[in-house]
């Protein structure tokens, strides 16, 4: 039931950040200076490869920003249709207005949702692909808690289906000054909630859910790959 989650408000209050006056500064604010100098993980040079490495033809995104890192990863890509899944209105709006700059030819949808319960999707609803970027550092609670995202989306991951994502780690990896003081204004507004957050207890969650799995740092950001959804059919496979 929606709002019977204990953090229902504190994520709501972290999506309410993203006002459409922010979201006109996010791209050069966050994807290219704080990526480039504090998070120490190149929007363009790594997360956009990485994103495209495993777009589908039906891809479903989740914490959709400014849609920029879609919009880039669709050039000449097979992706035919993507659902995108937000709390905040405002960004769903321009993430969808911005694919359909790029490629009217992809189908966007939207669905306004929290991924800490269970999708409103069908069962049936199956996705080629899944991207979870920056949407966990976002969200409150335990890194362990936040890994119930993982337990919603793996229903929707075709059998031979790729999810990916990316989240700025918290006291483990190291940062600078700078990025110490971001760290310490985001948590304290509420648009981040990721002291605590390590890659080891994400990469248990996603083998609790996935048969093939991969975690790496690249500065500040764990990046992961999820395959072969665990008690899933796998296509060619008794």
């Amino acid at each position: 039931m929606a709002g019977s989650n204990p953090d229902d408000k504190a994520v709501k209050a972290g999506a309410r950040v993203y006002i459409p006056f922010l979201l006109f500064f996010y791209d050069f604010l966050v994807l290219w200076i704080s990526n480039k100098f504090v998070w120490k993980c190149s929007t363009d040079e790594v997360m956009v490869p990485f994103f495209r490495s495993a777009l589908g033809k039906t891809h479903l995104d989740i914490g959709v920003g400014t849609g920029y890192i879609p919009s880039k990863g669709i050039i000449r890509s097979r992706c035919q249709e993507i659902t995108l899944l937000d709390l905040n209105p405002n960004t769903l709006s321009m993430a969808k207005a911005r694919i359909e700059s790029v490629d009217d030819t992809v189908k966007v949808r939207t669905l306004v949702a929290n991924a800490l319960e269970p999708l409103p999707l069908p069962e049936s609803d199956k996705f080629d692909s899944i991207s979870l970027g920056y949407l966990l550092h976002c969200l409150p609670g335990s890194p362990e808690s936040k890994t119930l995202v993982f337990d919603h989306v793996k229903p929707h991951l075709a059998g031979d289906g790729i999810l990916v994502g990316w989240t700025i780690l918290g006291k483990e990896a190291p940062m600078n000054w700078f990025a110490y003081m971001l760290m310490r204004v985001y948590n304290k507004i509420g648009a981040f909630s990721n002291w605590d957050d390590n890659s080891a207890a994400f990469e248990q969650g996603l083998k609790r859910n996935f048969e093939d799995v991969a975690v790496g740092t690249v500065g500040r950001v764990c990046m992961f790959r999820a395959r072969r959804p665990l008690d899933s059919p796998i296509p060619g496979r008794l």
